[in-house]
This record gives C-alpha cells, structure tokens and sequence, in this order.
C-alpha cells in the first residue's frame, strides 16, 4: 500500500517521474519540484535526494539504481547532478557539489563511494579554513565505469570512459579511457584498450583463418587437407591471450562486485550465476559466494532437473520456502543445509543463458520488492555477459 501511495504521490511533486519507478520507504526528497526521474528507476531505503538550493538540479537517467542510505545532494546553488541511464550507486555512497558532477551511463559505484565536487581552500594559514571558500570545478565520470568499494573522487577530476577504479583509490587527477588504476593517490597501472587489441588481434587471425579454410575447399582433398593442417593452431603468443582468458577478465571482475553488493543488499548466505555449458544441455555454476564447492567439484546441473535446472527450462521467477520439499540435483545445496531459496532466468539475446539464484540458510519467505531487485540485477547481468558469450562463439580454427 505503501509503494501505490508513492507512485501517486510523487508525480504530483517531482519535476518529472517516469514508468514503473519503485521507491522504498524512507526515501527523502528536498526540493523534489528540481528533481527529475527517467523510467524504471530504483531508489531503496533511506536514500537523500537534495537540491535544495537556488538553481539547482539532479536528473536521473532511464533505470538508475540508487542503494539504500546513500545521499546525493548539491550542496549549494548552480549545482547540476546528473546520472545516466543504467547506472548503479552502492549503499551509503556519498554524491555531492555545489560543483556540477555527470555521472555516465551504466557505471557501477560500489557501496561507500565519494564522489564530491568542492574543496576546501587553506593557502592562508593565518585565515581559518572554513573561511576560505571551496572549489566548484566539478567532476565528470564517462560511461561503463566502475568503481570499487570506497572510491573517493576529488574536485576537478574527469574520469574517462570504460575505466576501471580499485577499492579504496582516492582519484586527485584526471585518468584516460579505460584506465585501470589503483592506490592513494590513485595511479593508472594499466590500459583496458589492451585487452580489447588483443580480443581485436584474436578476431583478425579467426577472419584470416576462416579465409584460408574456405579456399582450401576448393582445392582438391589432399591439397585441402595440407592447407588446414597448415593453418597456425594458435595466434602469435607475445600479441594474444586466449579469448576465454580474455573475456573471464572482466567479466569475473563485474560479477564479483555484484554478487557481493546483492548478498549484502538481500542479506542472504548465498549468491550464484550459473551459466549454460557449450552443449547448452547443463548449467555450471561460473560465480557464487557461499557455494564454492560447486564450482571446486564441478557440479553440472542438467537443465529441467533441480531448483536451477527447471528454472532454465521454464524460464520464470521461482522462490522455494522450504527446500526439503523440491527436487535438488546438487548435493551441495544439501551440505550447506539451505532452507529457502530465490531464483530467476538469466536472459542474452532474448534466450535464456542461465540462472541467477540467491539463498538462506534460514527459513524465510521471499518478498516482492526482494524478487523484484533480485530481477532487475539478472537483467544487468545478462547485458554484462551478451557480449563476452558472443565472443565465446567465436569459432576457432585449428589444424586437424
């Protein structure tokens, strides 16, 4: 009752409130008539949003998440913040001018993040620092960045797309696209772009290959055979990773993140992802916190059996009060002794890739708002894991 009452409210007050926005108890708004919502925005418990003061503005893109406890406020007059579509702020991070800040699309801010756009001046020691004013040079972070727990950006910073920034950093100066970068001061130690040139050199060599192999069907069948055989196994070592080395980087970076922010988020004893093998005839389990065992022993789910098989066969939301109850494939599950359990489809492509399932070791009832949440994480991972399976599809080409 308390969601509809909201949905009805907050139109009437916001600047702007898009579809579908769930907004949980406790949320605050301080001049709510400059705040902006895009659709399907996510703001939990106890979050601040201020713009209290003169010309002031904070805009939030088409499914913004906002976690529970953290504050965006401006802090001051003049002061824009804006956050864009698909980007999620972890619990009790902190977002604040009175300098403008823009946040990129489809960043992921862990929980206790600063990100504050003013510093105080002290170069008059005989001046009292709070007397001395602050800076408002403002902060801009690019697209499909993502920082790790505890990041704090400094005012002035720019941070460039696709960039990477490790737990704890504390970001003084500007960093280029696809920085990877550690530390305090936080110092760039690598480049993503080399990643990409080597997946780029694996997809150059695949191409070239796959040419070679098509003329040599042309060729008459011992003349076809020496021109396979003479294809190189494998591309030139100093230049490429293998392309599973190179995918799992990232994308075990990202999922670790996650699961670690939804097992703290939901409060649960476990978190998996459990994607399709090559045949697409069973599950593994590819991360998880609290299920280790299944992927130190290799436990393969055949889909249509077990809590996680049958979710990939009937691709729908599933939440099981008392496991003793169902049919469990895994012996794990049994041995960690879960009580209850929530699980939902993985979807790339519009097909189904695998499962995300979270559970207690405690007997408990899933809510809702918790199935909700836990949907709309599966939705991000499986925009997270598209690209890296498209390039697990690529075929390799080997002598015979």
């Amino acid at each position: 009752m308390g969601t509809a009452a909201r949905q009805k409210l907050y139109p009437l007050i916001l600047r702007h409130m898009g579809k579908k926005v769930f907004i949980q108890e406790g949320v605050e708004f301080l001049g709510a008539e400059k705040i902006e919502l895009g659709n399907e925005v996510y703001l939990f418990r106890n979050v601040k949003l201020n713009a209290w003061n003169d010309n002031c503005k904070i805009l939030l893109g088409d499914r913004v998440a906002i976690d529970r406890g953290a504050d965006i406020s401006c802090a001051g007059d003049n002061c824009t913040i804006e956050i864009g579509d698909g980007t999620f702020v972890g619990p009790y991070s902190c977002i604040a001018g009175p300098g403008n800040i823009k946040i990129g699309k489809d960043c992921m801010i862990a929980a206790h993040s600063g990100i504050v756009a003013n510093n105080h001046i002290f170069a008059d020691p005989l001046q009292r620092i709070r007397d001395q004013g602050v800076t408002k040079k403002g902060i801009e972070i690019g697209d499909d960045c993502w920082l790790g727990y505890g990041v704090k950006v400094l005012d002035g910073i720019a941070i460039g797309k696709g960039s990477v920034i490790g737990a704890g950093a504390v970001v003084t100066k500007d960093l280029p696209p696809y920085s990877i970068a550690v530390g305090v001061p936080a110092k760039a130690i690598d480049s993503r772009l080399q990643v990409k040139e080597e997946v780029t050199h694996q997809h150059e060599y695949n191409q070239i290959a796959q040419g070679d192999l098509v003329s040599a069907r042309s060729l008459s069948p011992n003349a076809a055979t020496n021109a396979v055989e003479a294809v190189p196994a494998n591309p030139s070592r100093d230049r490429a990773a293998s392309k599973n080395e190179l995918a799992h980087r990232p994308l075990e970076n990202l999922l670790q993140a996650t699961l670690e922010c939804i097992r703290h988020i939901l409060e649960v004893d476990t978190v998996a992802v459990l994607l399709q093998t090559e045949n697409g005839e069973q599950l593994a389990v590819h991360a998880t916190l609290g299920l280790e065992e299944e992927i130190e022993t290799g436990v393969r789910i055949p889909i249509g059996q077990g809590f996680a098989g049958k979710i990939a066969a009937h691709p729908e939301l599933t939440i099981v009060d008392d496991l003793s109850t169902i049919e469990i494939y895994s012996p794990v599950l049994r041995q960690k002794g879960l009580h209850s359990m929530l699980g939902v489809p993985l979807f790339a492509s519009n097909r189904v890739v695998g499962v995300f399932h979270i559970g207690s070791l405690h007997p408990r009832h899933f809510t809702n708002k918790e199935a909700q949440t836990v949907r709309y994480v599966a939705d991000r991972i499986g925009e997270a894991i598209e690209p890296v399976l498209r390039l697990w599809q690529m075929p390799d080409y080997v002598s015979g």
